[in-house]
């Protein structure tokens, strides 16, 4: 499980670079408004470097393996919800 951890967190930092550069270069995103597109590939982009920095705090042995395999997950998690929630609030016009 926690190499399938680590290949999603390469997938989540590397998808939240190239997309916050593809926004900034000009292409617009279909759901949600630039600054919000924006701000989520930031994070997508901090929550996958995060979890990289745990797998090395891990192999210098300052991170239990449980405590990075559970907790990677639990960021994943709140990514993808908090995530749902941003777009779809950023698409309303108050």
């Amino acid at each position: 499980m926690l190499n399938y951890l680590k290949i999603f967190s390469w997938l989540l930092l590397t998808f939240g670079v190239v997309g916050f550069l593809a926004i900034v270069l000009g292409f617009a995103p279909e759901i949600g408004s630039r600054p919000a597109a924006l701000g989520l590939m930031g994070v997508q982009a901090a929550v996958g470097a995060l979890i990289l920095y745990g797998f090395k705090l891990n192999r210098l042995g300052k991170l239990d393996r449980k405590y990075l395999l559970y907790g990677g997950w639990a960021l994943i998690v709140l990514l993808v919800i908090l995530g749902q929630v941003w777009v779809n609030i950023s698409d309303i016009n108050l």
